[in-house]
Order: structure tokens, then C-alpha cells, then sequence
């Protein structure tokens, strides 16, 4: 069972990192505040870095009467190249995408981690499909991303001998790559590209994937 969600939180915005969508141009501070005060509904979009902290920030001056047309971003596409990732484990691990060729990456995207929308049997289930591949170690990495907090994801992540690592605070890789339908779970094949999305764990094909 998949679900939608929509989490509100609060973001701190650098007025010294505002910048015009459609011209790039960047944004004074002063100039910025006369275009909220002429607009309270401006649209402001967070631009997320690799490392998912947001780096940036775009105001589209666009349909500013409709907000609702800007809220949807563009998912990365099947065979596209999916865009790279710095991340940090609650181990302190650094797990980098880019660095990853010649594996299949297995993204699987949470939100909280300590409590029933945690879809551990799945985990476990995909776990089961990763364990029956000789040499897994060598040929798939499998990373979740969790909106929950380091501690939340340490009480919550108590599954034993997973091969999934997981990555808290990750918020900003959910809006990053745009996921709001939660679980989700993604595959990237060993060049890097998106194999696809999948809803449910028995449409992934290790193998097939692998022997391509």
C-alpha cells in the first residue's frame, strides 16, 4: 500500500542567493522584499545541491496568481541519467551516486522511521530478492532515505543483516527528485541511468536488470 503526503516545514531562505528563474539573474534583498510585499503568494523554489542542502533559491514571477501550477517539479525520466547524490548514513558514512558505476543502485525513499508507515516487509522483501544474487556486495547498493532524524532512524531501522544503509534528514532528496508518493522505490542501473520506478517489490528484476 502506497500513499501521498504532504509535509509542511519551515525553510530558511539566504537573501544573498535569490535569483530570477527566468532571466538568473540574482535578486537584491530590498528588491526582493518589495516583490513579496507587492505579492505575498510569490512562488520561491529551493535549488538542492548534490549534497542535498539547498543552494539557492529561484523566484518564478510567472502565474504568480496561481501558486499551484509551480508546485510540481519534474521527476528524473526512465533511461536518463538520474542526478548525483552526496549522503551521509547514521554511521557517517559518505554514500556518493556518481561513484557507484558498475552497480545497481536501489533508492528507497521513507518518511518516518519509527512507526507503522515504516513498510519494513517490504525492506525485508527486497532484501530476500538482493540476498539471492552471487556477490551482491559487488553488484548493488541499496540506500533508503528517511524525512526522519538520525535518532528516530536508529530506533526505528532495527532490521538485522539489511543491506540497505540509511540516510536521515532527507527531506530535501525527496523534493530534490521530486517524490511525493510515499514508499517509493527506484532502481539505477549500473551506468548510472533510471530503470524506473516501482510501486510494488515484486515488479524489480535483479537479474534481468543486472544482465544488462
Amino acid at each position: 500500500m502506497t500513499q501521498n503526503f504532504t509535509i509542511s516545514r519551515a525553510v530558511k531562505i539566504n537573501y544573498s542567493e535569490i535569483y530570477n528563474k527566468e532571466t538568473g539573474k540574482k535578486i537584491k534583498k530590498q528588491d526582493f522584499f518589495k516583490l513579496i510585499q507587492k505579492n505575498p503568494r510569490l512562488f520561491i523554489e529551493p535549488v538542492i545541491g548534490a549534497n542535498g542542502e539547498i543552494i539557492k533559491h529561484f523566484v518564478d514571477l510567472s502565474n504568480q496568481n496561481n501558486p499551484r501550477l509551480h508546485t510540481r517539479k519534474n521527476k528524473p525520466l526512465k533511461n536518463e541519467l538520474f542526478p548525483n547524490f552526496i549522503a551521509k548514513t547514521t554511521h557517517n558514512k559518505i554514500i556518493e551516486l556518481n561513484k557507484l558505476k558498475g552497480k545497481v543502485v536501489i533508492l528507497r525513499f521513507e518518511l518516518e522511521a519509527n512507526n507503522f508507515r515504516f513498510k519494513k516487509h517490504e525492506i525485508q522483501e527486497i532484501d530476500n530478492l538482493i540476498n539471492k544474487i552471487e556477490n551482491k556486495n559487488d553488484k548493488i547498493k541499496a540506500v533508503i532515505f528517511f524525512a526522519s532524524n538520525k535518532s528516530e532512524v536508529e530506533k526505528g531501522f532495527d532490521l538485522k543483516n539489511s543491506n540497505f544503509e540509511p540516510i536521515p534528514n532527507s527531506n530535501n532528496f525527496h523534493e530534490k527528485y521530486a517524490i511525493t508518493r510515499f514508499p517509493t522505490t527506484i532502481v539505477i542501473d549500473k551506468n548510472g541511468k533510471l530503470v524506473d520506478y516501482y510501486k510494488f517489490v515484486d515488479e524489480i528484476n535483479l537479474n534481468e536488470i543486472l544482465s544488462k
